[in-house]
């Protein structure tokens, strides 16, 4: 039951995230990408901090500023993480952002899903070598993305920064992997966007970025969604999901999201691919789903021992 309970809830933010790319692209026609990621930002701040008050008063019957991280060391690897993982998600969120002003909110999930793909093949960096299921999943993806774009000439400047976001998401799940296991996560990522909040204030005031507050204001519902749904609720419901699911079906549902960008752009901004474009999009979902085979293999392998 507690796997049913798992698979509703990350089906539930994977929905979540999806929806956001809708949100995200109506918020870009009032303002500009970095004030967009630092309003969502300090909403996912706010709503964080309300989500650990609930946590230590459900877990510790009492209010603490730390959490686990209770010595020296502990707490200067959780700024450290959050440090770095705030560092690597604002520029990751302003590429995709930046992206979604000059293509479609399918598009851009269906591309930032290739971080799933771009991981493993980043690995090998960290001395992880590949299996050659992975390698045909990474032929698979950049076909897939050639068909979605519709040819290397033919990518606008949007997908362009989308790929880029792809690349980025990627170094984020290797800094997460690097510091989640030992930090308190829920700490980590309201660490992390609120030197997102930080960073994207000071480059939106470098780059000149109007600060005007009827187009804050008119924005305001999709930069809300953004921030408590996809930033604090949908992370809530990953971390409590990822305890009773196994990373493979995890990540297997996490990757549902390109199909619910896609959805959400039909539904909501009337957005239609075409027969090319969809082709594409199964052909990078595809690509997803095999990317995970090998992962698959190692815990049978494992049970099997």
């Amino acid at each position: 039951m507690k796997k049913v309970w798992g698979s509703v809830a990350m089906l539930t933010a994977t929905l979540l995230w999806g929806v956001a790319f809708s949100a995200q692209s109506r918020g870009m026609d009032f303002v500009e990408p970095m004030l967009f990621t630092s309003l969502r930002s300090a909403i996912g701040v706010i709503a964080l901090v309300v989500v650990i008050m609930i946590f230590d008063l459900f877990r510790e019957k009492r209010l603490t500023l730390w959490g686990s991280a209770a010595t020296p060391e502990a707490r200067k690897e959780l700024l450290t993480g959050g440090l770095w993982c705030g560092v690597v998600i604002t520029f990751a969120s302003i590429a995709q952002q930046s992206g979604l002003k000059y293509t479609t909110a399918g598009k851009t999930g269906f591309l930032t899903a290739l971080y799933i793909v771009i991981v493993p093949v980043l690995g090998i960096f960290l001395k992880r070598k590949p299996t050659w299921l992975m390698w045909i999943s990474v032929v698979m993806a950049l076909s897939g993305a050639y068909l979605l774009c519709g040819g290397i000439g033919s990518i606008n400047r949007g997908e362009w920064f989308v790929i880029a976001c792809a690349f980025i998401y990627s170094l984020h799940i290797l800094v997460i992997d690097r510091y989640a296991g030992k930090c308190d996560c829920v700490r980590l990522s309201c660490i992390q966007f609120a030197v997102a909040f930080v960073l994207s204030v000071l480059l939106s005031l470098i780059c000149g970025e109007p600060w005007e507050g009827e187009a804050v204001a008119a924005s305001m519902p999709f930069w809300l969604f953004c921030g408590i749904g996809s930033s604090a609720v949908a992370f809530t419901l990953q971390m409590v999901a990822q305890k009773y699911l196994h990373p493979v079906t995890a990540t297997l549902l996490m990757s549902l999201e390109s199909v619910f960008a896609v959805l959400g752009g039909w539904v909501f901004l009337k957005e239609w691919l075409s027969g090319r474009e969809l082709c594409g999009c199964a052909v990078i979902f595809a690509a997803v789903i095999i990317s995970q085979l090998p992962a698959a293999e190692k815990k049978k392998a494992v049970e099997n021992a």
